[in-house]
């Protein structure tokens, strides 16, 4: 389930910047926003999406990972995932996608049924 999750994470932080990449102008390179770190995302912090939004709290941060919370799930993600945004670490889903996607990693985590 950690691999999906992080994978799709992972998707998601260089989709959120792929955008930004394809608008720059030769004349005008547009600076990346950086990577969050250990030092920058730190427990208790919120995360936000690309458009401001509230999406989670970091619950624990351990070495490169860091344990999130939206309410209803929870999910440890790769620091890597996140990028710094004005107002604090930011992942590039919404809080509805990150919810289907740690319900949809524990779905294909969960072992099938027997007939």
């Amino acid at each position: 389930m950690k691999k999906i999750l992080t994978a799709v994470l992972s998707v998601s932080a260089i989709a959120m910047a792929a955008p930004a990449a394809f608008a720059q102008d030769a004349a005008a390179p547009q600076a990346e926003a950086p990577a969050a770190t250990a030092a920058t995302a730190k427990a208790g912090d919120t995360v936000y999406d690309s458009a401001g939004e509230v999406v989670a709290t970091i619950e624990s941060v351990e070495g490169t990972n860091a344990v999130i919370s939206t309410g209803a799930n929870k999910a440890t993600v790769p620091l890597s995932s996140f990028a710094s945004g004005p107002k604090g670490p930011t992942i590039g889903m919404t809080k509805s996608q990150l919810e289907a996607a740690i319900a949809g990693a524990g779905a294909s985590a969960a072992p099938a049924a027997s007939q």
